[in-house]
């Protein structure tokens, strides 16, 4: 009876606070977007937990598969896999379409269908700035028992195989040398267009990017040192120039920038962050 009461205050909530944030003036149909993915998905937490109230050990009462799926992931994802669950309307960004056989974050080449190790590792540690969260309650046999679940909601995955992971290169060296070439390259690349000139996620197409199912989405913003959505650490983000994030508009830059020039890349959108960072406390 709880799960319902919060879907019915999300659902409240998404409507007062919309008309409240387009009523403001200043407030950009982006802004408008940011905030709710901010409160909805500090909501989101809050439901998350006191659905998993209780203890660690209880949290996922033995249930595998389908029954485990309708626990935990049927209430954002559907329980169809479609995206349309009960906290559908009050989330930003959407819940992935598990039908549609897209995913963001893999290892892979652009358009390849996630490793199985891809999946773990993200219902394991979950997507930064999302609803999507960390599923450490769950031992690793649980969460391996989700993947056949996850895989029926797609024909997709009846016709293709995962490409292998990506063969990562020798990884440079954070300099100013190579940080440089990185901020060329960004220019190069025309990425301002969406993350910004500044690398502040405000370019000018960010006001007009969408999904390829026609939802807006935001162009990340790189001065929020740490916090990406794939993961932060140097790989991760090397990973995001090569594979791409399918059903966006990120794309893979795997044959069009040489191995050493995306580990540039990657130096300079990191050290956007620490620069902000390092204001910010001299300030």
């Amino acid at each position: 009876m709880i799960c319902y009461d919060i879907i019915f205050f999300l659902k409240f909530w998404e409507d007062e606070s919309v008309a409240y944030l387009k009523g403001k003036k200043g407030i950009s149909e982006k802004s408008n977007l940011f905030w709710k993915s901010i409160l909805f998905s500090a909501v989101v937490a809050v439901f998350v937990s006191m659905l998993c109230l209780g203890n660690s050990a209880s949290a996922g009462g033995g249930l595998e598969g389908k029954d485990l799926y309708n626990k935990y992931c049927a209430p954002c994802h559907g329980e169809e896999g479609d995206g349309y669950g009960p906290l559908y309307g009050a989330l930003y960004p959407k819940p992935r379409d598990f039908t549609k056989g897209q995913y963001k974050i893999r290892t892979n080449a652009t358009g390849s269908l996630p490793t199985d190790a891809d999946l773990i590792h993200v219902i394991s540690v979950g997507i930064h700035g999302t609803s999507m969260m960390p599923w450490d309650i769950l031992d690793k046999d649980q969460i391996a028992s989700l993947l056949p679940v996850l895989k029926s909601f797609s024909e997709a995955w009846q016709y293709r195989k995962p490409e292998a992971a990506v063969v990562m290169g020798t990884e440079l060296r954070a300099t100013q040398k190579t940080i440089a070439r990185g901020k060329e390259l960004y220019q190069q690349k025309e990425c301002f267009k969406c993350h910004g000139e500044t690398g502040n996620g405000d370019g000018p197409s960010s006001y007009d990017l969408e999904d390829e199912w026609e939802i807006p989405i935001l162009p990340y913003d790189f001065t929020r040192a740490g916090k990406f959505k794939g993961g932060a650490t140097n790989k991760d983000i090397y990973m995001r120039f090569t594979t791409g994030m399918n059903g966006t508009p990120m794309p893979s830059f795997a044959n069009e920038l040489s191995d050493e020039d995306r580990w540039c890349m990657v130096h300079y959108v990191k050290s956007l962050g620490e620069q902000k960072s390092t204001k910010e406390h001299a300030e």
